[in-house]
């Protein structure tokens, strides 16, 4: 019986997790969220897929922010990756991600990248809420998850995985005081698309260590407060 691989790459800036995810070993892939490297996350993501044997065919994006978006454009260029999926309204942040962030977030942009011309890979689906797709032989719903960002999404894979990004983590969940984060939507978020979701369900968050929906229920203090309930 063929074993997914699951397998994540730690971008060193903000140390933004960026997945490899394929059905088994020798498969296609897809690549989730390529963060910050210098000059870029490519030949990690590379050295990784040739190591598993794997042909990367597509990038899911979870928002636009920078950390997670930043190789985008040199990954989007490796042969065989036929598209980036994304949600509708993060989707300019692929070409002015400057609109993302705050202060800070500007900061280590010009730092990072100063005078860098920013553009969209050739080739972007924009995805809605509750969409199915297949990728590599794994199925794939997008769930549109507002609240870090108004286009964040999550991705549920297979029934066995879920992507979260920067929505949910191991016992926090991702700001809401950026451009276009919204508290009273990451509430909404944690209630109707989180919370429902099956406890066995395993998560990849875009920061931090893994964990399942069931433990989140019980352990995460933000859901906690959505649902006391589930407090033991």
């Amino acid at each position: 019986m063929a074993v997914m691989v699951v397998d994540r790459i730690i971008a060193p800036v903000y140390d933004t997790n960026c997945w490899i995810i394929a059905p088994s070993l020798g498969s296609e892939c897809l690549i989730v969220d390529p963060g910050i490297d210098t000059p870029d996350l490519l030949p990690p993501i590379l050295a990784m897929v040739a190591a598993r044997r794997l042909k990367p065919v597509a990038v899911l994006i979870t928002h636009g922010h920078i950390d997670h978006t930043f190789s985008l454009i040199p990954l989007s260029q490796v042969d065989g990756i036929a598209t980036t999926y994304i949600h509708r309204a993060d989707r300019n942040l692929l070409s002015d991600p400057m609109k993302g962030h705050g202060p800070q977030g500007l900061a280590l942009l010009d730092q990072l990248a100063p005078g860098k011309k920013w553009r969209e890979p050739d080739r972007v689906e924009e995805l809605v809420d509750g969409q199915r797709i297949e990728i590599a032989g794994m199925s794939v719903e997008a769930i549109h998850s507002p609240g870090h960002t108004e286009g964040s999404l999550m991705y549920r894979i297979s029934n066995d995985l879920l992507i979260s990004g920067d929505v949910l983590f191991k016992g926090a969940i991702g700001r809401t005081d950026l451009p276009t984060g919204s508290p009273k939507k990451m509430d909404a978020t944690l209630t109707n698309k989180v919370l429902t979701l099956p406890d066995n369900l395993r998560v990849l968050p875009g920061h931090g260590d893994e964990t399942e929906i069931g433990i989140e229920k019980i352990t995460n203090p933000f859901l906690l407060s959505l649902n006391p309930g589930e407090r033991k």
